[in-house]
């Protein structure tokens, strides 16, 4: 009787030692990995230019330069779009072990009924088991399972008459968007921005005389702002012309009617030149103009002050990231004007965003 149960149980090792062969023969792939272009139910993978390509990256294990094709079988809930889309292989993400294209002419067959997808055209003697290669499959073929859960995909590289080679399992979660969340609406916003800003607060017009008009070296001013409507800047004069307390007398400005004023022999005025220092030409959009009164072109022109209330002098249509002027001021007397040194004026010159 024990010589029976003795022969039994040494009958039974050598029975299971029998299968250990074919167990050990079942091997992985040393890496393997699908990146879904939507983890969400029922989304689509692989749609056509808008980036949710669906990516497949495999490192092989068993005598690579046998690997002929490559198959993705999917979860039967997985629906598939019966085709032969094209995959490709660029425009890899970078990851920490980059991504190598797998080389072949490559073509895929998708078919739904099987849910597979079979890749074929690889060139076998390029394959090593140390790279990671990839793919992308581009076409519209991949719907995600209905309801939220892990599902299964196995990669499996085949010889050229489709015989197994390597089989890995790739698990993937799917989420409800109910719930859980595969992508994310970024929200933002920028603040209107305006800024100005004057380079001194005093300038002086060389003395002047009835020989020729003299110009003062001008004063910068600098404005940016971020409004797609630009800005509006203004001068104004608290006298209406350069005062002189110790002559008691005023150099007037001229006549404010749209026009610059000219500072031709026997004139006496008093006007005011902006002009374009370096304006804004990349990081803005619309024109500069100057109002019509202030548009002089020349060293004999200067536009005349709007009494002593606000006149805009230059605009902007659009947006800047800044620009710079020199504002100047323009004099001419004729030979009555009391002589002093003691004439002035202040400008007030400010501007303002258009929101």
């Amino acid at each position: 009787m024990w010589k029976n149960k003795r022969f039994l149980a040494v009958a039974a090792i050598l029975g299971t030692s029998l299968f250990m062969p074919a167990l050990a023969g079942a091997t992985s792939l040393n890496q393997a990995g699908l990146r879904l272009g939507r983890l969400l139910v029922s989304a689509g993978s692989g749609g056509a230019g808008d980036g949710n390509d669906l990516l497949v990256t495999v490192k092989f294990h068993t005598n690579p330069t046998s690997v002929a094709k490559l198959k993705l079988t999917f979860d039967s809930n997985f629906t598939l779009t019966d085709g032969t889309p094209t995959p490709t292989t660029t425009d890899f993400p970078d990851t920490p072990a980059s991504i190598t294209a797998l080389p072949g002419t490559l073509a895929s067959t998708v078919t739904d009924s099987s849910h597979t997808i079979l890749v074929t055209g690889i060139t076998s003697a390029s394959l090593d088991n140390s790279t990671l290669f990839g793919f992308n499959i581009p076409a519209g073929s991949i719907t995600n399972p209905s309801s939220a859960g892990q599902y299964s995909i196995d990669v499996e590289s085949e010889d050229s008459g489709g015989a197994a080679i390597d089989s890995t399992t790739v698990p993937v979660s799917i989420v409800d968007g109910s719930a859980e969340y595969d992508q994310v609406t970024v929200n933002a916003s920028v603040a209107p921005n305006f800024s100005f800003s004057l380079g001194a607060n005093s300038d002086t017009v060389p003395t002047a005389d009835p020989s020729a008009p003299q110009t003062s070296s001008g004063v910068n001013m600098l404005i940016s702002t971020n409004s797609p409507l630009g800005y509006t800047a203004y001068v104004r004069s608290a006298n209406g012309g350069l005062l002189s307390s110790s002559a008691s007398h005023t150099i007037a400005t001229g006549t404010f009617d749209g026009s610059p004023d000219s500072l031709g022999n026997g004139v006496t005025d008093y006007t005011f030149v902006p002009s374009s220092g370096s304006l804004c030409t990349t990081s803005c959009s619309g024109s500069v103009a100057y109002d019509g009164e202030y548009n002089v072109a020349d060293g004999t022109h200067g536009g005349a002050f709007n009494g002593t209330n606000f006149a805009s002098f230059v605009a902007r249509s659009g947006y800047s990231g800044g620009d710079n002027f020199t504002l100047k001021e323009r004099v001419r007397v004729d030979a009555t004007v009391p002589y002093a040194n003691d004439y002035s004026d202040i400008l007030t010159i400010v501007a303002a965003g258009n929101f």
